[in-house]
């Protein structure tokens, strides 16, 4: 694999947020990633590092998150860390992950499965006659499997986080409050022309320009 440039991590960051399971990089991407940052730390171009080293945080951060998705999901679909574009230190995250996982699922099943002392039951006449007559009333209910728990729980999270908007570390959402014309952002991208009332995600340093000039509102 050639040198990385900041346009390789950007391309590989938005090719990661953009698909569901992991993108398909070259074993020494992590290398490769670390001589790049450790160039522009040398070269004392603070701005380019910073960025650099946030894009490629951000690529790491998207990732971990599908390894544990996938290290879930592997507990029923038994998926293999052969079958994941996995690089060579996710792979032990993977295996260790999805090692969790059961241990924790073996634990909750030996607590279900766990019988109360004896001495917690009551085991008195006018108890028994009680529960009997309770139990008589009761309409049978389908009791929830823990698959259908998890996956109740999942669609809960799941819900939760398409609620809240992922702004990356370092970006800020802004209200337009003024037209804007097309600038380069700090992160050498492109952005606007924006119109009034329009909403858009910014690098953190244009966006305090924006604010101090009126041009713009936190969101």
């Amino acid at each position: 694999m050639d040198a990385l440039t900041f346009s390789d991590l950007r391309k590989i960051q938005k090719e990661e947020r953009r698909e569901d399971q992991l993108t398909e990089l070259n074993s020494d991407f992590v290398l490769k990633a670390n001589e790049y940052l450790e160039r522009k730390e040398d070269a004392g171009d603070r701005r380019d590092y910073t960025s650099s080293k946030r894009v490629f945080r951000k690529i790491i951060a998207l990732r971990e998150k599908k390894i544990v998705k996938n290290a879930r999901l592997s507990l029923k679909s038994n998926i293999k860390a052969s079958e994941l574009n996995l690089l060579p230190r996710e792979q032990e995250l993977f295996r260790e992950t999805k090692q969790l996982f059961e241990e924790h699922r073996d634990r909750l099943s030996e607590a279900e499965t766990s019988k109360a002392p004896a001495d917690e039951f009551d085991t008195s006449e006018d108890t028994i006659a009680e529960t009997e007559n309770n139990n008589e009333n009761d309409v049978d209910e389908p009791v929830e499997t823990q698959e259908e728990k998890t996956l109740k729980e999942d669609e809960e999270i799941n819900q939760e986080n398409d609620d809240v908007e992922d702004i990356e570390e370092g970006y800020q959402k802004v209200e337009i409050i003024s037209g804007v014309p097309e600038f380069m952002g700090t992160d050498l991208e492109s952005y606007g022309p924006f119109e009034q009332g329009d909403k858009a995600v910014i690098p953190e340093d244009n966006a305090e320009i924006l604010i101090n000039r009126g041009n713009a509102e936190e969101a």
